[in-house]
C-alpha cells in the first residue's frame, strides 16, 4: 500500500514540473497565414512586359474646343474662343443621308462628343475643298473620337494625301470591326465591300490588288462604272502596282 501511494506521488510530481516548465518556455513565434514567402510573391508577380496596360488614356497636345453641334456621323461644330468652325473628321467617312447605316452613325457620333469638350488634332492640311477644318478629335479622357467609329463599324476608311498620318491604324480598325462584324459590317449585303456613291479612294486605300478589284467589280456592278478610277489602263484591272 505504501508503495502504490509512493508511486502516485511521484507521478503527480512529474506532472505538476511538466506543468511549471512548460510556463516558463518562451512561446513559439509562428508566422501569420496572410503573408506570403518573398519567393512566392516574385513568381506571381508578371515582368514588366507581360504588364496589363493602364486604363488610364492622355489625349496629345492640341486645341481645345466646345462641340456645339454634330451634323451625321463625321462632321461636327466646334466652338474655339468664341468662333464657331464646322469641322471634318479625318481619315474616316460615315454613311450618307438615306445610305444604310446613316442614322446609326449619326446617332453613335452624337452620343460620344455632342456638348462634350475636345481636343483637335491637325495633320496636315489646315481645311478641305469646302473649308471644313480637318482634325483627328480626342475627348479629354483620350477616347480617339475617329478610331472610335472605326472600331464600331460605323466609319469606312478614307484617304485624302497628305493627311494619312493614322491610315494605317485606321485600316486595322477596319479589319478588325469587318472581322468582328460590327456595325455596317453586320450586313454585307446592304453596304457591299466598299462605297460606290461617291469618289471616296485610290490606290494607297487597299493593301492588296485583290483588295481594291473586288471594291471595282462592286463598283461596275452597282454603279456601272469605275467611280473610284481605279482602273487608270481601262483593262478592267485596278491597282496592278499592288501586290
Amino acid at each position: 500500500m505504501l508503495h502504490h501511494r509512493n508511486g502516485m506521488f511521484c507521478c503527480l510530481a512529474a506532472a505538476c514540473l511538466s506543468l511549471i516548465l512548460s510556463a516558463c518556455a518562451p512561446a513559439a513565434t509562428s508566422t501569420p497565414s496572410f503573408e506570403l514567402p518573398t519567393t512566392t510573391l516574385r513568381a506571381e508577380t508578371p515582368p514588366p512586359s507581360q504588364s496589363a496596360p493602364s486604363l488610364a488614356k492622355t489625349p496629345p497636345a492640341g486645341d481645345k474646343a466646345l462641340v456645339t453641334r454634330v451634323f451625321d456621323g463625321d462632321t461636327i461644330e466646334v466652338e474655339i474662343d468664341g468662333r464657331a468652325y464646322r469641322l471634318r473628321y479625318i481619315g474616316v467617312d460615315t454613311p450618307e443621308r438615306e445610305e444604310p447605316f446613316y442614322q446609326e452613325a449619326f446617332d453613335f457620333n452624337r452620343r460620344l462628343v455632342e456638348g462634350q469638350t475636345v481636343i483637335l488634332v491637325k495633320d496636315v492640311s489646315d481645311t478641305d475643298q469646302y473649308g471644313r477644318l480637318l482634325r483627328y478629335v480626342y475627348l479629354e479622357d483620350g477616347t480617339f473620337v475617329n478610331a472610335e467609329l472605326m472600331i464600331n463599324g460605323m466609319a469606312r476608311l478614307v484617304t485624302f494625301p497628305p493627311d494619312v498620318a493614322q491610315t494605317a491604324n485606321f485600316r486595322e480598325l477596319q479589319r478588325q470591326a469587318q472581322e468582328s462584324a460590327a456595325g455596317m459590317w453586320s450586313r454585307p449585303d446592304l453596304v457591299g465591300p466598299c462605297d460606290c456613291d461617291r469618289n471616296l479612294y485610290d490606290c494607297r486605300d487597299f493593301e492588296t490588288q485583290a483588295e481594291a478589284q473586288t471594291c471595282y467589280d462592286y463598283c461596275m456592278e452597282t454603279a456601272g462604272r469605275d467611280v473610284h478610277r481605279l482602273d487608270g489602263s481601262g483593262t478592267g484591272q485596278a491597282c496592278k502596282s499592288l501586290p
